[in-house]
């Protein structure tokens, strides 16, 4: 059985990604044409660029759970990856933030997707409001952390880092933007091609439950680890690091239980990559399909590296993807105001990502050359 898993080829484990990415990639093109794969393909890189280390923790679970469940987590766990979290999760944001009830609004996404972007762009400052400051305080998460110890853009990161022991800068920073755009936000924004008079509630309250809807993740992630964390562990821990003892804890080796953890996991991570996702497009159809697929490959991916017992490990990936949602954090906010290009938004989502990408690989290959020589 061993022999047959390593004569297996790697691009034969990506067969339903390649296959749900090719028939999404016709739908995105009768729906926006040319456009429609571009944004399409780009929600599929960041969400599996922002989902790496979700394969990697998956893929430590996986190996402890019984077949059974691993079978389940791998056929429903993606079902409700995909039409759960990334078509539901964008439908319940309209549905909050709209007179349009559920049913509505899940009515007017699936059969009406010009007129829902319509909607949508009438509460696209609120949407950009919430979703720019959640992913702000992602982003701050990621580079006020006193114990990451390695560092990509070391200029700003190391003394980020430095400065993260003075005490919850992401909070302030975070606040301290709220209290700005408030003070200094016109009364009259542009909803399209139309001047209209907002109340700064509108932006305000959003916010803050961006902020809120963080911290709630951080507490339910608190929740999961608080078991995994029994264990002599200490502070210099990085979140990864605990992450990983949870996964080879008491909690993940039940099947039902791991089951339940990794679609927690998975739809924690998820959010950011959902929020994100309408810097790039307010079309939920292309949202559903270009993150799915991305969701595809993740999976794939945690096959890969079950089956062959290796994690790949690119060493600034994670850093290119959170650099990435900084941008997108920023776009969004700017775009409360003002009407960014397409391409630009694209080129935050994939640019330093592929930077990342590519420089991980260069100090791999060099890793491996010095072990050689020593």
């Amino acid at each position: 059985m061993s022999e047959q898993i390593k004569q297996k080829s790697t691009l034969s484990y990506f067969n339903t990604f390649f296959l749900f990415f090719g028939i999404s990639a016709v739908i995105e093109f009768l729906y926006m044409g040319i456009l429609g794969i571009v944004q399409g393909t780009t929600l599929t890189i960041l969400e599996l660029s922002l989902s790496f280390d979700n394969a990697v923790v998956n893929a430590l679970i996986l190996v402890n759970m019984p077949p059974l469940w691993r079978k389940r987590f791998l056929t429903w766990g993606m079902i409700v990856a995909v039409f759960g979290v990334r078509l539901i999760f964008p439908i319940l944001i309209v549905f909050a933030t709209t007179d349009l009830t559920f049913v509505e609004s899940f009515s007017l996404a699936i059969n009406n997707p010009a007129e829902y972007e319509k909607v949508i762009m009438a509460s696209h400052h609120i949407v950009m409001a919430f979703g720019g400051v959640f992913l702000l305080m992602i982003f701050l998460s990621f580079l006020f952390n006193e114990n990451k110890d390695v560092h990509w853009i070391a200029s700003i990161e190391k003394y980020a880092s430095r400065w993260a022991s003075i005490g919850d800068l992401k909070i302030l920073i975070a606040i301290l933007t709220i209290a700005i755009i408030g003070f200094y936000a016109p009364s009259q924004i542009l909803i399209g091609d139309v001047l209209t008079k907002i109340d700064k509630s509108e932006l305000i309250l959003p916010m803050i439950y961006g902020i809120l809807l963080y911290l709630s993740i951080e507490f339910l992630r608190g929740i999961l680890e608080d078991d995994g964390e029994k264990h002599d562990s200490n502070d210099s821990e990085t979140e990864r690091e605990k992450i990983e003892h949870v996964a080879s804890s008491k909690l993940a080796k039940g099947g039902f239980a791991s089951f339940i953890y990794l679609e927690l996991i998975d739809m924690s991570f998820s959010f950011d990559g959902v929020l994100g996702a309408f810097a790039v497009s307010q079309n939920i159809i292309i949202i559903m399909l270009g993150l799915g697929a991305g969701a595809f490959a993740v999976r794939n991916l945690t096959i890969l590296m079950v089956d062959r017992g290796t994690v790949a490990e690119y060493k600034y990936l994670e850093h290119g993807a959170m650099w990435s949602i900084g941008l997108l954090a920023l776009s969004m906010i700017v775009q409360i105001f003002i009407h960014l290009p397409h391409g630009l938004i694209i080129a935050f989502a994939i640019i330093p990502i592929a930077i990342a990408f590519i420089q991980s690989v260069k100090e791999n290959k060099l890793d491996g050359e010095n072990k050689i020589d020593i």
